[in-house]
């Protein structure tokens, strides 16, 4: 029996993980993978299939192997499947090192939370297995906690794993672990300060755990118990695991967050100086080993492929011609500006920035937003921009029309470049201020007469507050959205959803006979209901705007 047997992984999704992402990021290096529609995928840990099944609903067509040494977790993962039919997934009770080549190669095979917490033999065994279940182009994911950071992590495990050495019961272990480290933050202050070494950065740390990691919402204690305090957890340099993939002629492609293994982020000045200390030995992978003593990173997703690949030392744009693109930033343009004579800065959820004055480049960002969570072709992109700016710039209709049917290919050809230019910039700055894909994608931003959100998130819409959309991404949803979408099976409009909530007199249901909350710092202000099936309309444009809803 496994600890996962008594202690089952909490059941996540992970984005990163999508076939869609592996590929992508392997055609930026020159990579050839297959289909991702038509893919084999291998996940190895798979625990419950939290992480495969859905990924099975937005590629209908694929086909997915899970293995897993628990039983007890393939059991329920199997059990979950039935109940949602999924025809596509296979979950195996096996251990990875029992592997013996049945099962074929597969195009993508991924290791997620497998490589630092397992012993020696079993990382050798892991990179065994991607070697020989790879295919002769696929891709395999792994993650891994990484030094320097995770030497700061490392001090708390090990002050929480002496402080509960005593405790079987998981629970309990649990719950002295995080006791201990909320003892330490109430602890260390001012008056520690004269016995302490490196005080400030001491409280800090552990602040930032306590409150920003270890109390995460819905993070539940098997995460804890097997994240933080498994038997082992063995972090490494980037520079160890390159050079492990080495031994078993394995290559590093890039990491699965791409922009994260990309100096975007840092200064001109010190992207240089980092840079130039990457070639002080000319060995590969140095620049990404100093990267991560620049940012102090905890945590890698890097994507290995075998090592007689041939990959591309440089992004080729022409490999922009094979993609889809997709966005979500926010333009800040002062209302009533004209787009052609203008600068325009997009900004995403996580801060990121683009600014252009390119006006296909603004207009063709903010078609992506309009159209979320559906995505373009470069081509169809191009289009787009083309036939907003001649509806907004009657003056400008005749260059531009010469433009988009090819008249002027001059101009056509340096707009599409400067398009691409800047979107490619963009993603090379954060995955979230533009996304680029490999397919078109499973879902829709359009609400059909009878709406069909995504099994998997209906499903688990019944048991939390959050769900995973097509992408693998967590979505947060509102009360009205959480009410709706298990409904959403493709059989009832929305005047069928109306008929339903209108016949609902529960607690639950009244949320829908609420007046909105006003806006007004006037308590007495009380606005009216607004009518139902304007609720209900809106709500379903919610969860479009979510990635919910199949095409």
């Amino acid at each position: 029996m496994t600890s996962y047997d008594l202690v089952p992984y909490g059941g996540w999704s992970y984005a990163f993980t999508h076939p869609d992402v592996l590929a992508t990021v392997a055609r930026l290096r020159g990579l050839a993978t297959a289909p991702v529609e038509t893919c084999r995928v291998l996940e190895i840990g798979c625990a419950a299939g939290y992480n495969l099944i859905p990924m099975a609903f937005s590629l209908p067509n694929a086909e997915l192997v899970g293995i897993d040494a628990s039983s007890r977790q393939i059991d329920e993962g199997r059990e979950i499947a039935a109940h949602l039919d999924v025809p596509n997934v296979e979950m195996l009770h096996q251990d990875l090192t029992d592997w013996d080549g049945s099962l074929g190669q597969f195009d993508y095979i991924i290791a997620h939370g497998i490589y630092s917490w397992v012993p020696s033999p079993v990382r050798d065994a892991l990179l065994v297995l991607c070697r020989s279940a790879l295919a002769p182009k696929g891709v395999a994911y792994i993650s891994y906690n990484t030094y320097p950071g995770w030497h700061m992590m490392e001090s708390m495990r090990r002050m929480m794993l002496y402080h509960i050495r005593e405790i079987a019961e998981p629970a309990q272990r649990a719950a002295a672990a995080k006791e201990l480290i909320g003892f330490l933050v109430q602890a260390t202050g001012a008056a520690s300060y004269r016995l302490s070494s490196y005080p400030a950065a001491y409280e800090q740390l552990l602040n930032g755990y306590y409150h920003g990691i270890l109390n995460m919402p819905e993070r539940a204690d098997s995460l804890f118990l097997h994240d933080e305090l498994e038997v082992v957890n063995d972090p490494c340099y980037f520079h160890e695991f390159l050079a492990h993939a080495e031994q078993h002629e394995l290559a590093y492609v890039a990491d699965a967050e791409f922009s994260t293994g990309l100096p975007s982020g840092l200064t001109d000045e010190t992207s240089a100086n980092l840079l130039a200390l990457a070639q002080t030995n000319g060995k590969s992978g140095d620049s990404g080993q100093y990267l991560d003593f620049v940012v102090n990173r905890t945590f890698r997703r890097s994507l290995l492929c075998h090592k007689e690949v041939a990959l591309t030392p440089a992004i080729e744009m022409d490999v922009l011609d094979t993609l889809y693109f997709s966005a979500h930033a926010q333009g800040l343009l002062a209302e009533g500006a004209d787009p052609e004579a203008a600068s325009v800065e997009f900004v995403s959820g996580d801060g990121a920035k683009l600014l252009s004055d390119h006006p296909v480049t603004i207009v063709g960002m903010t078609c992506l937003k309009s159209i979320w969570p559906a995505r373009a072709t470069l081509n169809q992109l191009l289009e787009m921009a083309y036939t907003e700016l001649m509806e907004t710039n009657p003056h400008l209709r005749a260059e531009l029309y010469a433009a988009l049917t090819g008249a002027d290919p001059e101009r056509q050809r340096e707009d599409r470049w400067l398009l691409a230019s800047n979107l490619l910039q963009a993603y090379c700055t954060s995955g979230e201020l533009v996304s680029l894909h490999s397919h078109a994608g499973s879902y829709t931003a359009e609400v059909a007469p009878r709406p069909l959100a995504s099994p998997w998130a209906r499903w688990e819409a019944g048991k939390r507050t959050t769900v995973t959309d097509l992408r693998l991404r967590r979505v947060a949803l509102t009360p009205h959205c959480h009410y709706l979408l298990p409904l959403l099976d493709g059989t009832r409009t929305a005047d069928d959803l109306c008929h339903l909530i209108a016949a609902d007199d529960s607690e639950r249901g009244s949320i829908w006979r609420q007046p909105p909350v006003s806006a007004s710092d006037d308590p007495q202000v009380e606005l009216p209901v607004v009518p139902l099936s304007e609720q209900v309309v809106e709500t379903l444009a919610q969860i479009a705007n979510s990635g919910l809803l199949v095409a």
